[in-house]
């Protein structure tokens, strides 16, 4: 049983990233109400604070570096009522039942803590698969980085990772790796991914790896890594004819494949997605559990910060009218999910009467899909049942970008609530 000695709260924001900071600053607009943010790193900013690039246009409205857009982050929530924790890490997430306090428990320099909150929201982000969840055979040795690692050892450290790297995967962060190992004077040994299309824009990734001087291996994996110490090269083979090519390099960027970071819902009441591995969430970004609700990459692995950051805004707004109207339960929903190869779909519970109310535009972030892979010429359809409920064709689908799903487009009255609504792809 929770201990009675617990600090009370309306509102406890777990996570201090874009999402996370964003949803503190909407609060304080929002209402009079007690916010604690909790954040394990020792700053404010989440994962722009190490990034190269640019960062703030569509929720700050200018564009700032990543560790500029951080600062101003941090700098805007000290600037609010919310009592501010960091490093101080949420190790177990209590939920209570209905019109009951939730409590979390907080591990930090100053020892181990319990607060009650009225409602909670996750914005823990999302990580980098690592070497393992890759199935890379070989030695492990020195010179292999994630991309956080290699922009912590970059911007943080201001430390080179080597004299000749190779980026494996090329979603729109491996083109922004390539740019941060230029900038510190490693070459580019070349760009590897596993499939026949890249996962960023084709002319862009023409346009980088042509002015950067590397090669994109496409149809290509890993097969293999040499070197005891340190990276010596990489076996790479091509899919379709078995040629292998052996390339020297002393480092070796796993960029991409992001995952939600969500281990306080293990063990909860609180519906997982086996697709994202991230909590199950209505329209209004709450969770299974009335009072728990979730933003930013923990409903979906990596998407764009500013995204990320208009819907920590407004699920701000969402726990406000929540709290505000005691906590009443939103209407029936429907159930939604999606078939490979689209990773996934969010929210996964929608609202009929809502979805008019919905719509996702370039600046207001809505419903969306991911797929696993690029698609060329290709149909997204709804089901529900034997019922085809929408249609559309598009010429190219990129991978793990946010594809907008207009909802209000599908056809309702054909929908049937029971059996709920499938997407799938076809070519």
């Amino acid at each position: 049983m929770p201990e009675p000695q617990a600090r009370t709260l309306d509102v406890a924001i777990i996570g201090g990233g874009p999402a996370g900071v964003s949803a503190c600053l909407q609060l304080a607009k929002t209402g009079n109400f007690r916010v604690a943010l909790f954040e394990s790193e020792a700053d404010l900013g989440g994962i722009p604070g190490s990034c190269s690039g640019l960062f703030g246009l569509r929720d700050q409205r200018r564009i700032y570096t990543g560790p500029g857009y951080a600062k101003h982050l941090n700098r805007l929530a000290r600037g609010t009522a919310a009592d501010i924790h960091v490093n101080a890490t949420v190790m177990r997430l209590i939920p209570g039942r209905e019109g009951e306090f939730h409590h979390i428990q907080v591990a930090s320099p100053e020892g181990f803590r319990l607060y009650a909150a009225r409602a909670i929201l996750l914005a823990t982000g999302c990580y980098e698969s690592p070497r393992d969840a890759r199935l890379i055979s070989g030695p492990r040795p020195a010179g292999i980085f994630t991309t956080g690692a290699l922009q912590q050892l970059v911007t943080r450290h201001r430390l080179t990772p080597g004299a000749r790297a190779l980026i494996i995967g090329s979603e729109h962060i491996a083109l922004s790796c390539a740019f941060t190992l230029r900038q510190v004077g490693t070459s580019i040994a070349g760009m590897v991914e596993e499939d026949d299309e890249l996962q960023t824009s084709s002319l862009l990734s023409r346009c980088i790896s042509g002015a950067l001087c590397f090669p994109v291996f496409r149809g290509t994996r890993v097969h293999a890594i040499s070197g005891v110490k340190r990276v010596e090269a990489v076996e790479l083979i091509t899919e379709r004819t078995g040629e292998r090519k052996l390339v020297h390099c002393d480092s070796l960027i796993l960029t991409g494949r992001f995952r939600s970071y969500s281990p306080l819902i293990d063990q909860t009441e609180i519906d997982y997605d086996p697709a994202t591995f991230g909590p199950v969430v209505d329209m209004n970004l709450m969770t299974s559990v009335p009072g728990i609700f979730a933003a930013g990459n923990i409903l979906r692995g990596a998407d764009m910060h500013d995204l990320c950051a208009l819907e920590g805004r407004r699920a701000a707004r969402c726990i406000a009218a929540h709290l505000e109207t005691g906590g009443s339960k939103s209407s029936e929903t429907v159930r939604i999910v999606a078939e490979a190869p689209i990773r996934h779909v969010v929210p996964q519970r929608l609202e009929p009467e809502l979805v008019r109310s919905y719509r996702s535009t370039l600046f207001r972030p809505g419903p969306s899909v991911q797929l696993s892979r690029t698609a060329r010429v290709c149909v997204l359809e709804a089901w529900s049942g034997s019922q085809l409920v929408w249609r559309r064709r598009y010429s190219k689908l990129i991978a793990n970008t946010r594809i907008l799903m207009p909802f209000d487009e599908f056809d309702w009255s054909c929908v049937d609530r029971t059996k709920g609504i499938v997407l799938k792809l076809t070519q």
